[in-house]
C-alpha cells in the first residue's frame, strides 16, 4: 500500500496536536483541524491559535456545522484575523459567501450530495475542489475525474457521517429512559448499525464500519481524504499496511444505489 502512497497528497482531520510528526513518517503532510464551536462528530476541535505556527502552510481549517445566523456572524469574526492557513474545508454552502474573498483553498465537503459530475461542475466554477460522496461507485468516481482532471478530493479512509442533528439526542434518551449518558453511542437499528457522538451543537451519526477506500489511491485526485475522527495515528498505519484488525468495508465503491421503483415502466 505504500507503494501507492508515493506522490499522493493526503489531508487527515487532526485528533492530537502530537500525531503529526508520526503522519509526517506515514507521507501524510496536509491536516484538517475541526474548529472548536464549528464542528460536530469530532471529540477533539482546536482554536486556530492551538495550530502550530510551523504547519499553517500545510493546514485546514475544517467547518461541517451547518450554521445559523449566529454562526455564520461568529464565523465572520474569526476570519478577520485568520492566519496563512492553507485552506478551509466546509460544508454549509453559506460558509462560501463569507469566506469567498479570502486567498485561501475552498473544499467543499456536502457528505452525501457530490455524486454527479454536473453539480460538482458547477460547484467548481466557486471553489478549489470537492470531496467527492461515498455514495457512488468507484466506477463512477472514474467517470467525474474525467470530466474534472485533477480538481477532485476523495474520501479513502475513515467513518463516514450519516447524517446530524441539532437536538442532543443522546443525552435526551439517556435522559427519558434514566440511564447513563454513553457518548459515544453504538446502536443498531434494522441490521444497520451506527456511532452517535454528540457536542453542544448536535449529534452526529457514524455509519459502521469504518469506510476503506484505500483501492481509490489509484485514480488522478487532487487530494486524498482521510477522516481521523475515532482513529489513532496507528490505526490509520496499519489501514495503509493492509494490517488494521479494525472492521470496514468498501461502502458503495462496488454496490450501485439504482433502485427502480414500483410502477416504473421498463
Amino acid at each position: 500500500m505504500f507503494g501507492k502512497m508515493l506522490n499522493k497528497n493526503f489531508i487527515v482531520t487532526i485528533n492530537n496536536i502530537n500525531d503529526i510528526q508520526k503522519l509526517k513518517e506515514l507521507g501524510i503532510n496536509y491536516y484538517a483541524w475541526p474548529i472548536k464551536d464549528f464542528c460536530v462528530g469530532y471529540p477533539n476541535t482546536f482554536l486556530i491559535s492551538d495550530i502550530p505556527n510551523s504547519e499553517l502552510n500545510n493546514s485546514y481549517l475544517y467547518i461541517n456545522r451547518i450554521l445559523d445566523n449566529n454562526g455564520l456572524d461568529k464565523l465572520k469574526e474569526l476570519i478577520k484575523d485568520i492566519p496563512n492557513v492553507k485552506g478551509i474545508i466546509f460544508d454549509d454552502l453559506g460558509v462560501l459567501e463569507i469566506i469567498k474573498e479570502l486567498n485561501v483553498e475552498k473544499i467543499l465537503y456536502l457528505s452525501h450530495f457530490n455524486c454527479n459530475k454536473e453539480s460538482i461542475k458547477i460547484y467548481l466554477e466557486y471553489v478549489d475542489s470537492v470531496i467527492v460522496s461515498t455514495d457512488i461507485t468507484k466506477e463512477e468516481i472514474k467517470s467525474i475525474i474525467e470530466d474534472v482532471k485533477g480538481k477532485l478530493t476523495l474520501f479513502v479512509l475513515g467513518y463516514v457521517g450519516a447524517m446530524y442533528s441539532r437536538r442532543l439526542l443522546i443525552n435526551n434518551y439517556a435522559l427519558y429512559h434514566h440511564i447513563e449518558k454513553e457518548n459515544p453511542l453504538y446502536i443498531d437499528s434494522l441490521g444497520h448499525k451506527f456511532m452517535l457522538y454528540e457536542n453542544e451543537y448536535g449529534t452526529y451519526f457514524y455509519h459502521l464500519p469504518c469506510f476503506n477506500g484505500l483501492e481509490l489511491l489509484d485514480l488522478n485526485a487532487k487530494y486524498f481524504f482521510i477522516n481521523g475522527a475515532f482513529l489513532t495515528v496507528d490505526d490509520i498505519e496499519n489501514f495503509l499496511n493492509n494490517e488494521s484488525t479494525i472492521e470496514s468495508d468498501k461502502g458503495f465503491l462496488e454496490t450501485e444505489t439504482i433502485y427502480k421503483l414500483k410502477g416504473d415502466k421498463e
